[in-house]
């Protein structure tokens, strides 16, 4: 869900989703939501409310969400996108395209990032404490935490689940949270090399976190063509944790 840094000084002709090199070296501040989980789980909404190729081409967008009718995940690292598909036999078939995707989502949180600052975690971080230690090493790191903010994880982590969701066996009409979970292909590795994207908000519950959450996290696992959303997930000690 977003309209990156993309309006430049110079360059109020770029079209849309264009990338320019003359794009601003320090982050705005701008995290975009197209469509919103209430929505999703309450009225039944997953049509299209955004198309990727509208981001796209951008070497700086960083981005998660879910396809249209819920047929798969996106996950997007640096403009290397990652759209994640369940298959027919339960499995995780993934496609990635480096530059360009004209993939359509009924939810997106994105936003553009020039570079990244590291800071690095002293303690293990598990599922149960990560809103309160990602709040805690982003407010180290300088962010408001009253504003949305991507962060980033490179490296080896464990306990990793995630899930591709799976709109085909949506039954009923169930679109709660519990039936989405349900009606999705779920994996998990206890020790593996993976890249998380996510977002943290205090104030977004219900558009792109859960109503019990402040963040939403997608992985891509190089190498395996694997990626989803996060579920749960083991940082551990000396990992770098990155932000704007």
């Amino acid at each position: 869900s977003l309209l990156p840094c993309l309006l430049l000084i110079g360059c109020a002709s770029t079209p849309p989703g264009i990338y320019s090199d003359s794009a601003p070296t320090e982050w705005g501040g701008h995290v975009v939501a197209h469509g919103a989980l209430r929505a999703m789980f309450h009225q039944g909404r997953t049509e299209t409310m955004v198309s990727m190729d509208e981001l796209l081409p951008n070497p700086k967008l960083y981005a998660i969400g879910a396809l249209s009718e819920l047929t798969g995940e996106i996950t997007v690292i640096g403009g290397l996108t990652y759209i994640s598909y369940p298959d027919d036999a339960g499995g995780n078939s993934t496609n990635t395209t480096s530059t360009f995707s004209k993939a359509p989502a009924t939810l997106l949180v994105s936003t553009s990032v020039p570079k990244w600052q590291s800071v690095i975690t002293k303690q293990a971080i598990d599922t149960k404490n990560i809103d309160k230690a990602i709040g805690e090493l982003a407010a180290s790191a300088g962010m408001n935490l009253e504003e949305r903010f991507p962060f980033l994880i490179e490296g080896e982590v464990e306990n990793l689940h995630w899930h591709v969701v799976d709109g085909r066996l949506l039954s009923g009409g169930g679109s709660s949270h519990e039936d989405h979970l349900a009606a999705a292909t779920r994996f998990e590795m206890a020790h593996c090399k993976a890249t998380l994207i996510g977002f943290y908000s205090a104030t977004d519950q219900g558009v792109f976190t859960h109503m019990d959450s402040m963040t939403h996290i997608h992985c891509a696992m190089e190498g395996t063509q694997n990626s989803g959303h996060v579920d749960q997930v083991t940082i551990p000690a000396g990992t770098v944790i990155q932000f704007p």
